[in-house]
This record gives C-alpha cells, structure tokens and sequence, in this order.
C-alpha cells in the first residue's frame, strides 16, 4: 500500500472513530461530525476534505497531506483521544498452520517437516505511529508495527492487511502490558526507519552545506568589493555585512537541520489463533516456532547468516537463512567426488602430440600411419 493510500485510512478511520460519518465520492469526501468535536477540528457540522491537491478549490475543500493543518488537527484530536479499540481474528480451519509454514518458505516440498502442533491464543498489539522527517522539506509516513507479547517480539505490518478478516470486539476487556509492549514497538520503529532517517539526514546535511558555501561566496566577494573601492574607510559597512551574513547563516542552519519525530496516533488489541510447533529441517536439525494466524509470521527463526528474526526463509544443511542474505559458502562449494573429465577445458590445449600411448602398445599415431617411409 502506498503512502497516500495509509495517510487516507488514518484519517477517515479516525474521523469514523469520533463518531462522524463519512460519504466517499472522488476526489471529495464528505464529513458530517458531531458537535462535541467540531471545536477539535475547527470546522462546521458537514465540510468535504480532498486528498489531491488539485482539488483544494472544490466546495472549500480541506486539504489533507503531509504537513496540512487539518491533518495536524486529526493527528491531534485522535493522540488526545488515546484511540483504542479491540478486535479478533477466526481461523476457518488448521490448514493455516502448514500454509503460513509454506509462505515463509518452510512447507514440505522443501524438506522441512511439521513434528507436532499446539494450538492456543494470545493477543497482538498493533501500534499506530506517525514518523514526521523535518528540515528544508517535510515528509510523513504511518508504519504499523505489531508486537507479541507472548514471544517477545515485534514487526512492521502492512497497511493492506491490518484490517484483513477482524471482527471488531467493542465490549471485550483485554489488559496487557502496554508499556513492555510499547518499548518492543518503538524499538522496531527505529530499526525499520533508520536507513530512511539516516538518508533523510545526508540529504539534508548536504543541501545545508551547498547553501553555507553560497552564503560564504556571496558575502566574501561582497566585502572584497567593498574594501578595494575604500581600503582605508567602510568599517561600518564592513560589519553590517558581516553581520547580515551570519543572520543569513544561522537561519540557514536552522532551516536544513533534520529532524526527526515520531507520535504514537492509535492502538489495537488483536485476539488471535496461534500454534506451537516443532519443525524438523533437512538433514534431521529440530527448531521449534510460533505462529499466528492473523499475520501468518513464523516467530522463533533467526539467520544463521545475518542473525534476523524477519523471513522469508530458506532452509539448507539442518539450518536457515533469510531469503535477504547471500547463499552460504557451504550451499555454493562444488560437489564433491565429481569424476575427472577427459574433456578439455574451453579456452585450453588439447595436448595434441603430447599424448603418450600406454607402455607395451603397438598402436600406430594416425600421423606415423601417413608418413612415408625414406628409402
């Protein structure tokens, strides 16, 4: 799911949330919202927002994208509201146990065979953040990171398939531990935006340093203008400029420094199937796993290449690695006991006429058979 396809289900989710009701006609939508909110969002009892904006000028359309203030408004009101809500996930039947095995590369026609399986349930916490990147330019992005409490750990959902196949539990009362389960949640956050974050930064560095060494040229050959027209006089001048140049320079700094933030905008408690099972891998290593039926996530692996937790997986000579890491050099050595071949190589001699015949052979070379003998 894209970005802008995210930013538009937080947004009329939330909005569904507080109790308004939503009429989708494209490129519009038009909201009717209660009047114990209208004073959040500052806007009259049925307004149109619009997602393109191309289409701001429609029927006074309210602009949402990144950096808007009606999407401030919303991020606002729905962290004030702490929004919470329960749901739970029914499996049709235990086939998922052997398909969720088959799509994180683990089915049978790999080798890898399901031992034994205990069935059970347990809850998932889905948290909704808002990462915002900041300096000359704005961006934004919603991630959803689910987090087990029961295996200790945490990774990021796709947004198409948050709401796959949950029935909503309103009057349930779940109460796990937030605070482990956050602390799981914003440490997967910052694994999963660091190479964004840390790109974001360098871009940013690197404009700021292109802008200094502009603002450094114009001034310098400005006061070198200045002093060979009056050398002796035009001190006063001399520090005005200066001091226009480092007014420039600081808001400069200020204007490309990076900066990153993330807000957490909503939580969801998940009732879901999970099953325990232990999985015997080629060559007769036994692994034992977690699974859920909601995310079909195979929870207990780690690469025996780079040590992560994320599949897909491959399994080879009685470990894993994920399908992100280089084949090992065991998977890529060349068999052994392969015959030698009497073929030569390409590229290579033949050894023609450097052959010799095996002792006690009275075989004539095809050569010696067309030589003609000297009188």
């Amino acid at each position: 799911m894209s970005d802008a396809e995210a930013l538009r289900r937080f947004v009329l989710d939330t909005l569904a949330d507080v109790g308004a009701t939503v009429s989708e006609a494209d490129p519009l939508s038009w909201i009717q919202v209660p009047e114990r909110v209208r004073s959040d969002l500052e806007v009259p009892s049925t307004f149109a927002i619009t997602f393109d904006p191309d289409r701001v000028g429609d029927f006074e359309a309210e602009l949402v994208a990144p950096g808007s203030y009606f999407l401030e408004r919303i991020v606002a009101l729905a962290a004030s509201r702490g929004r919470w809500d329960v749901a739970r996930f029914d499996a049709a039947d235990a086939e998922w146990i052997q398909q969720s095995l088959s799509e994180g590369g683990l089915g049978s026609e790999t080798g890898v065979h399901l031992e034994t399986a205990e069935l059970g349930e347990t809850v998932l916490l889905l948290f909704s953040f808002r990462v915002t990147l900041v300096s000359d330019e704005k961006r934004e992005r919603f991630h959803l990171i689910a987090v087990s409490p029961t295996t200790g750990s945490a990774w990021e959902v796709d947004s198409a398939k948050a709401d796959s196949g949950l029935t909503a539990l309103p009057q349930a009362r779940i109460e796990p531990d937030l605070q482990a389960a956050y602390r799981l949640g914003a440490e997967k956050l910052r694994e999963t935006t660091r190479e964004a974050v840390g790109a974001f930064r360098a871009a940013s560095l690197g404009l700021l340093e292109e802008e200094v060494r502009r603002i450094f040229g114009y001034f310098d050959r400005t006061i070198e203008e200045i002093q060979a027209a009056d050398p002796d006089g035009s001190q006063d001048l001399l520090r005005a400029v200066r001091g226009e140049r480092d007014r420039r320079l600081a808001e400069t700094v200020e204007r490309f420094d990076p900066k990153a933030s993330a807000s957490l905008c909503a939580i969801r408690a998940i009732q879901v199937p999970i099953a325990r099972v232990h999985l015997r891998l080629p060559q007769g290593r036994g692994i034992d796993a977690t699974l859920d039926a909601w995310s079909r996530r195979v929870d207990g692996l780690a690469c025996d290449v780079c040590h992560g937790i994320d599949g897909p997986w491959i399994p080879y000579a009685g470990a894993v690695r994920c399908v992100r890491c280089p084949p090992t050099p065991a998977e890529s050595a060349r068999p052994r006991g392969r015959p030698r071949s009497d073929t030569p190589r390409r590229g290579t001699r033949d050894g023609r006429g450097s052959a010799r015949s095996p002792r006690g052979s009275t075989a004539r070379s095809r050569a010696a058979s067309g030589r003609r003998r000297a009188p």
